[in-house]
């Protein structure tokens, strides 16, 4: 049988999650949406408000009809808590703080640093410090961290990231003793969907496929509002799966990374004559018509859309969400149409989006994957102990 502490917990997880996911609420509301006594309610709700997690706001559209007090509505406080994500980039690394509304307060960024693990993990942690030193506020209300890699996680260990040539790599470790919060760790695809479910275009979706189109491909699968990765972690390392090329021997097959990868797409079009200095500039010039920006552009698309056409027809997900830096591409009617009409997906069921969240879908996720632990059972509270955790993978997240 569950303690009163465990069932207080329970009860405390769900009010905020109700309030997260339903915005402000009356007691009376919260009530009837969770199926509690009102009496629980209010107890529940005092020791929250007294935590700094809730806070009434009144609604005034009583009063203004001449009748009665205005009603009284609780809605999560935003620096209540606070979630720091990190984000190990395969170039640029960042470091992002929202506050319990998923709103962001600050953000810091710098090359990657890759001369070895150790001291992408120390730059991670200049990232940090140099946010938490502007904002005096936060440091006392951070509940976690976590960190995205462009690799295949499991327990805690990076397994293989090939694009920075690590296999085997313990990460994580060095934060989570300096700063003695809770650290996790997850593939950058995963903690991106984690996010797009959470609080981006996916809130309303209980299945969802996001397609990560940057330097690296790969994708993270929400299952009935849960992030899968498979028995061996390994689900969203889609971007190794091999394009049929004819006859050509299968170990000679390309991966769809090295063909829809951001750097297979700048060497196509600078083959075909491209001289933009980097992707924003060929991307206006393929709004301006030029044509090695157009014709690398689609012929990279026929490659995108026989790649989520496979995993469309394969998984059936309610939405499919782009998201990368090469997202970007696809943000005109006519270029998600394309992509669309190439899958032959049925429109009443599948909906197609581009991350809302740009080129921070990555560093939002990692911010997702510690407030994911906070809404979770039992909830991670303020005057918990910080004592440093092992960093971990983060399994079975609830999107």
């Amino acid at each position: 049988m569950a303690s009163s502490s465990t069932l207080r917990h329970i009860n405390q997880a769900r009010v905020l999650d109700a309030l997260r996911k339903h915005g402000p609420r009356s007691r009376v509301g919260l009530s009837e949406l969770l199926g509690l006594q009102r009496s629980t309610i209010t107890v529940i709700t005092g020791a929250l408000m007294d935590e700094g997690l809730v806070r009434e706001v009144h609604d005034d559209a009583v009063s203004q009809k001449g009748a009665g007090r205005p009603r009284v509505q609780l809605e999560l406080c935003p620096d209540g808590a606070y979630f720091a994500g990190l984000d190990l980039g395969n170039e640029i690394s960042t470091a992002i703080v929202v506050d319990l509304s998923g709103a962001e307060v600050g953000r810091a960024s710098a090359a990657t640093d890759r001369t070895d693990p150790a001291s992408a993990e120390r730059k991670l942690l200049e990232l940090l410090g140099a946010i938490l030193g502007d904002h005096d506020e936060v440091r006392p209300r951070l509940q976690g961290i976590g960190i995205t890699v462009p690799g295949t996680v499991v327990e805690g260990k990076i397994e293989r990231a090939p694009i920075l040539g690590w296999r085997q790599v313990s990460f994580g470790d060095v934060i989570a003793r300096e700063t003695g919060l809770p650290v996790l760790i997850d593939n950058d695809a995963n903690a991106a969907a984690i996010s797009e479910a959470q609080f981006g275009i996916g809130r309303d979706s209980s299945d969802l496929l996001y397609i990560l189109l940057d330097t690296g491909v790969g994708t993270g699968l929400v299952l009935d509002r849960r992030v899968y990765r498979g028995s061996l972690g390994q689900v969203g390392e889609a971007g190794h799966i091999r394009i049929p090329q004819g006859a050509t021997p299968l170990a000679q097959w390309p991966s769809v990374e090295s063909v829809i990868g951001l750097s297979a797409l700048r060497d196509r079009y600078i083959a075909l004559g491209g001289t933009a200095a980097d992707f924003d500039g060929m991307l206006q010039e393929l709004r301006d018509g030029e044509q090695s920006a157009a014709t690398a552009v689609t012929e990279w698309q026929q490659h995108l859309i026989w790649f989520t056409s496979t995993l469309v027809w394969m998984l059936s997900p309610q939405l499919v969400v782009f998201g990368g830096r090469t997202s970007a591409i696809l943000e005109t009617d006519e270029a998600m149409s394309a992509v669309v009409r190439g899958t032959e997906a049925d429109p009443e069921r599948t909906n197609f989006a581009v991350s809302a969240f740009g080129t921070d879908a990555i560093a939002m996720g990692a911010a997702a994957l510690p407030m994911s632990e906070f809404f979770s059972l039992p909830v991670l509270r303020p005057e918990q102990s910080n004592a440093p955790r092992r960093a971990r993978t983060s399994t079975g997240s609830t999107a």
